[in-house]
């Protein structure tokens, strides 16, 4: 949607380089699954999947929209994310306070658009990312899709201002199964000493660090200086995304 550095293809180049294992494409506007199909032609040896972001371009959250992006030729869409730029929560915090976004599970229920969305994800085995939704619906949509067997829930950037989740809900999220997303590069930066806090409070079992685009080395040498071990920098940084993605460690 914006102006970047490299392109799809670049950034698979880069990131096999850099020995990266696979690489998650998104578009806040379409699907990426068919995009990723591509890059991996164009660039073989790395893993790259899609997904698709439920905003408005693609219908809001609309089931028939994930219905198509998962069966893209070539397999590769994984990832639903929950309304971003166009989530209540979004528009309200950095918008106007009186705009009105998409919203999932009102008084905390989710929708019935919601509930088909989640049961598509929980038959084809996709993974659920919970977008700029306000907190109390994430709370809603993760238990419900706790209840209809979703195994790979992602709480995107959960420190930031958006979402603006507390450490309470954090707690809560985890212990129905979900995983912290930590992410460097943001347009409220993770730091690494709230990555150190979220390791003592959560644990770094139950945490993602990821990044927009270019950020994992810089993530990686800033943990290291606030003294995370490595082997918990390798659980957010690898051994967590593969379980989440259903990879084999």
């Amino acid at each position: 949607m914006f102006g970047r550095s490299l392109d799809d293809i670049d950034v698979a180049q880069l990131a096999k380089a850099k020995g990266l294992r696979g690489i998650v494409l998104k578009n806040h506007g379409s699907e990426t699954a068919s995009r990723a199909a591509l890059v991996m032609k164009a660039v073989p040896g790395i893993e790259v999947w899609g997904g698709i972001v439920l905003n408005r371009a693609v219908g809001g959250v609309n089931p028939d929209a994930v219905e198509w992006m998962h069966r893209v030729h070539g397999r590769r869409g994984k990832v639903v994310w929950l309304p971003t730029f166009e989530a209540d929560k979004h528009v309200k915090t950095l918008s106007r306070p009186d705009a009105r976004g998409l919203v999932v599970a009102p008084g905390g229920q989710v929708t019935p658009e919601m509930e088909a969305v989640l049961k598509i994800i929980a038959r084809e085995h996709l993974v659920l990312a919970t977008g700029h939704v306000h907190p109390e619906e994430i709370i809603a949509v993760v238990r419900r899709a706790r209840e209809l067997g979703i195994k790979g829930v992602l709480i995107n950037h959960a420190f930031t201002n958006v979402p603006g989740l507390s450490m309470a809900q954090a707690k809560q999220l985890v212990e129905m199964g979900a995983l912290i997303e930590l992410r460097f590069l943001h347009w409220t930066r993770a730091g690494a000493k709230q990555v150190v806090r979220a390791v003592q409070e959560l644990g770094a079992q139950h945490l993602v660090i990821s990044s927009d685009l270019d950020g994992l080395e810089t993530a990686i040498a800033e943990l290291k200086g606030e003294g995370v071990a490595d082997a918990d920098i390798d659980l957010m940084m690898r051994k967590n995304p593969a379980r989440l993605l259903g990879l084999a460690d």
